[in-house]
């Protein structure tokens, strides 16, 4: 009994060993996945046609668990990860424009992080992944010959590598000094790992034999180029392979039948002698179904087969059933058929979640593929095509399979409306995307993306909605399934909760961090004062939230308006003399207000302009600076502020004109000359001359001071 329960646990331990743990995690800007290796293996990265491959350098590759990858990630980035059948790598679907960038974490962990934007230049992670799956389309310089493929990985049975060699008379000092050289300079600069040997091993007998480098070949070895120097070689590659039209021409397999004979045709003579699937039949129902629509029951058509399922026709359709049903499909054979001519174009762009840009996509033979489909496949297919479009800023394809979709009988005006508002949203045109989206939800208000596009286009405005918006869409959320539409619901449903005014319902929801820079945008511009304080004052010592910066600088400007310049510094950050100078205005006003005037110069630094001028002088008068104060506003064009600032020095001939009485008055508190031939009766009359001047510049003061009221 023991040795059957140690017999158990040994098999259970070896089978754990060989599988490969996967976990995620959202992190914000990024999704990670950490994939926990068993035994540390080499591995390597590359790029597919539908996004990226992982896989280790080893016989086999281990079992990869992927039972809890989508518990706590969203589908927004990474669209699909599935293991490829033939060689057991890992292949990553993107949903998003991103790259992986990859690193190890530890001996045995590789971390791929998912980022949005392109791959850094000159990562290696993004050339074609070596393996069985779906390669890139190949490159001239791609074809060439790799001389390293040919290279024995296994030494000779009989030669054993030792020391010291049988060389005879020739000297193998010279080698072994430049060696340890060569050796030396690694370590020093941390190529190479130095380590002390252990107890050597019996020398062998010495082999005789001849080794694996004493041949030189003369001649040229098969597949390689042999040029002069500086040469220009032109490179010879094949185009990719492209599936036939009569293959994938799903137009022609509807035979003018209605619908309703067509779906008894596919059900009909599937099964020949002895009660067994017959090919021909089967893959006639197969091309019929796909004709209908339904990818579901073609590929349990295909399942029938069961051996007899080979070809490329097999794997076309199959990879069409995915696509006609809205699904992804990493492994379909149309990855690399961007470029044919003919309906294998279109079923290539419907499996890429995102057309690349350039002119590695036939554009014509992608439309008129779609132009061609079934009035009913056209209007089911037809918006997520024009959003690839979209993305690729093709304004004019998108026209033209808009108006394919409305031309289609039974056409449905909301996803019309819809296509229309989507468009307009990308060119930026808030007021005409709002029209169509009004029109989508009017015809459809169940429907999710309408009223996406309708919160979007109310964002884009700053326009308050009303928050019925706002309940639809929570109503909903539950519904949608993880990706690129929950995630595009969660925004409009916080958006909308802003833009109706429930702005702490919106900070309660589980908005992603994505989308709190486009909150706090609405929040800064619409929300009532006492719901912006309560969620705009932070502690003194927060960190500032992950938001834009122009966003920020909104909200520390509303902040300082109302009166809190230290929550104000909080969303500004520290500032440096060498950051734009709207920010360093903005933290010099902020400074100013809590009284600060030293950091505010030191901010102001040797910025120009009226506004910094003003804060300038202001600053100076927090000082005391006088002077240099009234120097500041002259500067500025600031003529009565800079006099009523030598006023305060105490300098009164700097009283404007226009001032009257109060001129005169100020002239007689300037000192008398002194002049010291005047006599005793003389300098008595003059005083006698400015005590009745005084008394009647004071009562011309008080003559123009207004009248008490009497209540």
């Amino acid at each position: 009994m023991i040795r059957a329960m140690l017999l158990t646990l040994a098999l259970a331990s070896a089978a754990q060993a060989e599988t490969a743990r996967i976990l995620s995690g959202e992190h914000g800007d990024f999704t990670r996945l950490v994939i926990e290796l068993p035994g540390g293996p080499d591995w390597n990265m590359g790029r597919t046609a539908t996004g990226y491959a992982f896989g280790v350098r080893s016989d086999s590759q281990p079992t990869y668990d992927l039972s809890t990858v989508w518990e706590r990630i969203p589908r927004s980035r990474l669209a699909g990860l599935a293991v490829d059948k033939t060689s057991g790598a890992l292949l990553l679907t993107l949903g998003c424009d991103c790259h992986v960038f990859p690193f190890e974490y530890g001996s045995a962990i590789v971390v791929l992080d998912i980022r949005e934007g392109p791959a850094p230049a000159g990562s290696a992670f993004e050339a074609a992944f070596r393996g069985t799956v779906p390669p890139l389309p190949s490159s001239p310089e791609s074809e060439r010959y790799d001389w390293l493929a040919d290279r024995r990985s296994d030494p000779p049975a009989r030669y054993v590598p030792s020391l010291p060699l049988d060389t005879g008379s020739v000297s193998l000092e010279p080698l072994r000094d430049e060696l340890l050289e060569q050796i030396a300079r690694g370590a020093a600069d941390g190529v190479v790992d130095m380590e002390l040997p252990g107890k050597p091993a019996e020398v062998p007998v010495i082999d005789h034999s001849t080794l694996p480098w004493s041949n030189i070949r003369i001649g040229v070895d098969a597949g390689v180029i042999v040029t002069t120097p500086g040469a220009l070689v032109p490179a010879e590659a094949d185009g990719p392979a492209c599936a036939g039209p009569e293959v994938a021409d799903l137009a022609a397999w509807g035979q003018d039948m209605a619908p309703l004979d067509l779906l008894v045709a596919a059900r009909s003579d599937l099964y020949g002698e002895f009660d067994l699937p017959e090919s021909e039949s089967i893959m006639r129902s197969v091309r019929q179904l796909l004709y209908l629509g339904f990818g579901v029951e073609a590929r349990q058509h295909l399942d029938m087969l069961g051996d007899q399922a080979v070809g490329e026709d097999v794997a076309l359709y199959r990879s069409m059933a995915r696509l006609v049903d809205g699904e992804t499909d990493p492994q379909t054979p149309f990855a690399t058929m961007l470029e044919c001519d003919g309906p294998a174009a279109l079923w290539a762009a419907l499996a890429h979640d995102r057309l690349p840009s350039g002119p590695d996509v036939n554009r014509d033979a992608i439309l008129q593929g779609f132009l061609t489909l079934p009035a009913h496949l056209r209007r089911h297919l037809g918006p997520a095509l024009a959003e690839k479009f979209l993305a690729r800023d093709d304004t004019e394809a998108v026209r033209i399979i808009r108006d394919a979709m409305e031309r289609t009988p039974d056409a449905d005006p909301g996803s019309v409306a819809l296509l229309d508002a989507k468009t307009q949203l990308h060119a930026g045109d808030a007021g005409a995307a709002q029209i169509h989206a009004e029109e989508a939800v009017a015809l459809d208000g169940d429907r999710a993306d309408s009223l996406v596009a309708l919160v979007e286009a109310h964002f884009l405005k700053l326009q308050p909605m009303d928050p019925d918006a706002a309940d639809a869409l929570m109503s909903i959320r539950g519904e949608a399934e993880d990706g690129d539409s929950a995630a595009a619901i969660e925004r409009a449903t916080v958006l909308a909760l802003a833009l109706s005014g429930q702005t702490h319902a919106a900070f309660g929801s589980n908005q992603a961090p994505a989308n709190l820079s486009d909150l706090w945008r609405v929040v800064e511009d619409r929300a009532t004062n006492d719901d912006f304080l309560r969620h705009a004052v932070l502690p003194e010592d927060a960190a500032r939230p992950d938001v834009a910066d122009e966003v920020a600088q909104a909200v520390a400007d509303r902040l300082l308006a109302l009166g809190f310049p230290d929550a104000a510094v909080v969303w500004l950050g520290p500032v440096a003399p060498s950051d734009p100078t709207d920010l360093r205005l903005l933290a010099a006003r902020a400074e100013l207000a809590r009284r600060d005037a030293g950091a505010a110069l030191a901010l102001l630094g040797d910025a120009s302009g009226p506004e910094a001028d003003q804060l300038r002088a202001d600053a100076l008068l927090v000082l005391g600076d006088l002077p240099a104060a009234e120097a500041a506003l002259s500067q500025s064009g600031e003529a009565d502020a800079a006099a009523r600032v030598g006023l305060w020095d105490g300098d009164w001939t700097k009283a404007p004109d226009e001032a009257g009485a109060w001129k005169a008055a100020a002239r007689l508190a300037q000192p008398l000359p002194d002049t010291e031939t005047a006599g005793l009766l003389d300098r008595g009359g003059r005083t006698v001359e400015a005590s009745l001047a005084a008394r009647e510049a004071i009562e011309d003061l008080l003559a123009d001071l207004p009248p008490l009221s009497e209540n």
